[in-house]
């Protein structure tokens, strides 16, 4: 007993030190032995007792062995080679799964997971981690989605007046190929998602301009010009990852705010509920159908 008024000083020093310079080395220090993230900084006058303790019970301890500390020197050396041993890369990253997800459970920051673990920007790894606590293959879901309901989501009422409906139906009359026009489609739904739920598109994709959210976002250039088109997908409004087509960006969208562990904007909720229950086979999904629309606004079509 008489040791423990020594402990309990001891632990309110522990979260209200200052912070200091983010080095590798206080990095992993703080993944051991916790730290501040995010906190104001406050005078041990103005820190009751309950609030220190609200933040031992929030702040889980999280210990990087040698082993996982060999691992973690490994993916560093490996990330700057041209040639990567991906065979290695999979094995090391399925044995290091456990203490990663402590890590993103316990809200360890974005930048200290990835310098820990930099293969997590590589798409592949995402919809591999994606996989491997969803038991889900994320890539051929999405591409399953986009080919399946792109039809009717173009043809949604709420979309039709959309500058990238316009626009996307201004690039098909240039084009007679069947898998250009598939890829136009495809990628015009991607972009159109949001809209015909009726969520916030600047949450969901960003278009020829600047990302200005800090929950994942896909940023894209050019999407109708095949041969300058670019999709990145943005996190903490940094670039993670550029993609080559819609369904990696789309797939990469997903799968970062599970692997991140990201709590879905309220404004988007109905477009990632729409799009996770055809990844999961919850039930059938519904949107807004076109005569659904027509029937609330009174639209008819012309007589001919």
């Amino acid at each position: 007993m008489q040791f423990l008024w020594k402990r309990a000083l001891k632990d309110r020093f522990k979260y209200v030190r200052r912070p200091i310079e983010d080095d590798e080395q206080v990095m992993r220090n703080k993944c051991k032995f916790g730290h501040r993230r995010g906190q104001t900084k406050k005078s041990l006058t103005n820190i009751s007792f309950d609030e220190v303790k609200i933040v031992q019970i929030k702040e889980e301890t999280v210990c990087l062995d040698s082993e996982t500390d060999e691992h973690i020197n490994w993916f560093q050396q490996e990330y700057m080679k041209t040639e990567k041993n991906w065979k290695e890369i999979d094995k090391r990253m399925s044995q290091t799964l456990e203490i990663r997800r402590k890590l993103i459970g316990s809200r360890t920051p974005l930048k200290d997971v990835l310098k820990m673990f930099p293969f997590l920007k590589c798409p592949y790894q995402m919809f591999r981690e994606f996989q491997l606590l969803t038991r889900t293959d994320i890539y051929k879901k999405i591409q399953h989605i986009l080919e399946s309901y792109s039809e009717n989501i173009l043809t949604s009422f709420s979309v039709m007046d959309n500058p990238i409906n316009i626009a996307l139906q201004e690039k098909m009359k240039q084009h007679t190929d069947e898998e250009m026009l598939k890829h136009l489609k495809m990628t015009a739904t991607c972009l159109l998602l949001p809209d015909v739920f009726g969520d916030d598109p600047s949450l969901f994709v960003i278009v020829n301009e600047k990302v200005q959210v800090s929950t994942p976002v896909l940023e894209v250039k050019n999407p109708f010009n095949v041969d300058v088109c670019e999709f990145s997908l943005y996190l903490e409004k940094e670039k993670l990852t550029k993609v080559d087509d819609c369904i990696t960006a789309l797939a990469a969208l997903i799968a970062a705010f599970h692997v991140f562990g990201v709590e879905c904007p309220r404004r988007l909720s109905q477009t990632l509920n729409f799009l996770e229950t055809l990844i999961f086979d919850m039930h059938s999904p519904c949107f807004p159908s076109m005569k659904e629309k027509e029937k609330e606004v009174g639209f008819q079509h012309p007589v001919t």
